[in-house]
């Protein structure tokens, strides 16, 4: 007999309803910088940030796009548009041109390597390559 096996389970774990932790951080965290603003800043400039701050803060708990949470996919479309783009696959420009050469040194200025093996240097390449 076979039994499906669930996939892809990636619950959160619900505080009351529909609220999630997540959410209420997030809720708690735009409630106390507005309440910090009331504080600091005069009534309508206060007000005119609230209205914009507001539904951030409720778009970011609630807001879901593809089944995403949007607080999951903010991140990473600001990751996005903000770092630079690299693509490896674009075609270079190659020029039929074929590149110079560099100039030729003189064989008989550059000293010829010499390769020397001792008994000792073959007894250790040897027993290396027997294990």
């Amino acid at each position: 007999m076979y039994y499906e096996t669930p996939q892809f389970i990636r619950e959160e774990t619900k505080l009351m309803g529909v609220l999630t932790f997540t959410q209420l951080w997030i809720l708690v965290g735009f409630g106390g910088i507005l309440a910090l603003l009331f504080f600091v800043l005069n009534f309508t400039l206060w007000l005119i940030l609230a209205l914009i701050l507001g539904p951030l803060a409720l778009l970011l708990a609630f807001g879901q796009m593809n089944g995403q949470p949007f607080y999951k996919i903010l991140p990473s479309a600001l990751r996005h548009f903000w770092l630079p783009k690299y693509y490896f696959w674009q075609k270079e420009n190659i020029s039929n041109e074929p590149a110079p050469l560099p100039p030729k040194a003189s064989t008989s200025t550059l000293p010829k390597p010499t390769k020397t093996l001792d008994q000792k240097t073959l007894d250790q390449l040897s027993h290396f390559l027997d294990q």
